[in-house]
């Protein structure tokens, strides 16, 4: 219709016009659902696009503001007990022979720390105090260590009271000086567990306080097992170089408070085996009574 309200054309292009013209009357279906599937795609679709696309924005802000989903399951649901379990299950002591030679970042020991931070403890501040200390520090430490027996071995003996002749305390020293850069060289830190002694006149017993900093330290080390390939363990150290009072100064420690030893810190294998066992006969010792 519209080539017959248009002004008179030549001959030729009013042949191709009726060609045309008859070719639509012929293919009337097929030209409509042509047109229709057009009208689609240009003003349908975007449209429909346009709809999914804000509902999809206002889902993603929604769960934005929903609570975790482990929230939902509650703190005491059988889904909650059993991550909270395997994240026990996989905590483990990792010993310098399985380290390997590579840096922990300071975040991985910053969460641990907030982990330590929830551990239970009575009074009015926690009893733990932690020096975390990398590897300069490391070396000095242990070169306090050394300098400690040096002067007092006679006295006080060494590798955990050991006592005999002056060769003997030698290649012990000689052993343990190896020991800075072979069994610690690849440690990235040694964090300083240190017990604060609650003053004033009414004090909560000591052991109550050693008890909550090692709880600090187990969740700590629970932790820890969320990073694959993380290598800790908590040592006590060379004990009468810990309790001196050249570490105490060393550490800034007031006079009753207690260093425990050392957590240390590292990276092993992430594959690496582990040979545990436990078995309710053997270790877990529980009596039940009415």
């Amino acid at each position: 219709f519209f080539f017959r309200a248009a002004p008179p054309l030549p001959m030729f292009l009013d042949r191709i016009c009726s060609v045309c013209l008859d070719a639509v009357q012929q293919h009337r279906g097929l030209v409509l659902k042509t047109l229709g599937v057009g009208l689609i795609l240009r003003f349908v679709v975007p449209s429909f696009r346009r709809s999914l696309e804000a509902q999809a924005g206002k889902n993603s802000a929604e769960k934005q503001m929903q609570l975790p989903s482990g929230a939902h399951a509650g703190k005491n649901s059988p889904q909650k007990q059993m991550e909270v379990l395997s994240c026990i299950r996989a905590r483990r002591s990792v010993f310098p022979k399985s380290h390997v030679d590579r840096a922990v970042k300071p975040e991985i020991i910053r969460s641990m720390l907030e982990a330590a931070m929830w551990a239970p403890f009575h009074g009015p501040r926690p009893p733990w105090r932690f020096v975390v200390l990398g590897k300069s520090a490391m070396v000095e430490m242990q070169k306090m260590t050394l300098a400690y027996y040096d002067a007092n071995w006679q006295e006080v003996g060494w590798a955990g009271g050991k006592r005999g002749s002056e060769s003997q305390y030698y290649e012990w020293r000689q052993q343990t000086e190896e020991e800075i850069t072979g069994r610690w060289g690849r440690v990235s830190f040694m964090i300083a567990i240190v017990m604060l002694r609650q003053a004033g006149s009414t004090r909560i017993p000591e052991w109550e306080e050693m008890a909550a900093t090692a709880c600090a330290v187990q969740n700590m080390h629970i932790q820890a097992s969320a990073f694959p390939g993380l290598a800790c363990y908590w040592s006590s150290w060379h004990s009468a170089a810990r309790d001196s009072t050249k570490m105490a100064e060393f550490l800034g420690m007031e006079s009753e408070d207690k260093c425990l030893g050392f957590f240390i810190v590292a990276a092993c294998n992430p594959d690496l085996k582990d040979s545990r066992t436990r078995q309710l006969e053997s270790h877990m010792h529980v009596e039940w009574r009415d």
